[in-house]
């Protein structure tokens, strides 16, 4: 099996040798100089060989391979699994499957990625999500060009709360579950702040999964709490807003 892959990719890189030359001259063309390997690539090869080729050997972005195998009509998570099967590591995949669209459940539903492989829990995913997309930025940010910058930002929470409901409707998560790892993840207060709204997460759900919001300093009647949290917030942490009615939490009983 191996010598017959090792055939196929000499006589590959035989067939596409006059096609890589202009296209080394032309790489400051933009995305498009790739079309031509890609079209080789795929024309030759089976979908698990030509990511192989291309990202191994040729070092193609991911968007463009994700783009081209669904133009191709492949369903996202075999594209997944044969990313999974290339020089780039799980997380790497999982970060480029979500940023180039492909939708949260074709990761959940991957027998690599969420299989024996690798064991990511659709949970686990979400944490490593909102530790690691928190870290990307734009190169012009990293040359200090700017010093926040917003799309990147909205990007990455769209990524996020996409994973979330996908979660809810396909793996059967409840709107504790996301709160909770989201907590755990230590999300900011921004996203958990969306992530409540989005999905209409009450506030003692919210409390109950996620205590240190107990800070913000904003107190709701005792019978909004669970038992949990009023032992969890105590008095010290509270006020009552104009809505909340007479009373304090007390932090062993309402």
């Amino acid at each position: 099996m191996a010598r017959q892959i090792s055939l196929r990719r000499v006589l590959f890189f035989a067939l596409i040798a006059i096609v890589l030359v202009p296209m080394r001259v032309s790489d400051a063309a933009g995305d498009a100089h790739w079309q031509p390997l890609l079209d080789a690539v795929f024309e030759t090869n089976n979908l698990e060989m030509a990511i192989l080729i291309l990202v191994n050997d040729n070092n193609v972005p991911v968007s463009d391979i994700i783009a081209k195998s669904r133009e191709m009509g492949f369903g996202n998570t075999r594209i997944a699994n044969a990313l999974v099967d290339t020089k780039l590591s799980c997380e790497q995949v999982i970060i480029e499957a979500l940023q180039n669209n492909m939708p949260a459940h074709a990761i959940f539903n991957s027998d690599k990625i969420c299989g024996d492989e690798y064991g990511y829990t659709p949970d686990a995913i979400l944490r490593f999500l909102v530790e690691k997309l928190r870290f990307i930025k734009m190169a012009e940010e990293d040359l200090g060009k700017k010093e926040e910058n917003t799309e990147i930002k909205q990007k990455n929470l769209k990524i996020l709360l996409a994973v979330c409901k996908s979660m809810m409707a396909s793996k059967d998560y409840t709107k504790y579950d996301i709160m909770y790892n989201l907590c755990q993840a230590d999300a900011s207060n921004k996203t958990i702040s969306e992530a409540a709204e989005r999905f209409d997460v009450s506030t003692a759900i919210i409390f109950k999964a996620c205590p240190r919001h107990a800070e913000y300093g904003h107190a709701y009647i005792s019978h909004e709490l669970p038992e949990e949290a009023h032992i969890i917030i105590g008095v010290d942490h509270l006020t009552i807003d104009d809505n909340a009615g007479r009373g304090v939490i007390s932090p062993k009983r309402p």
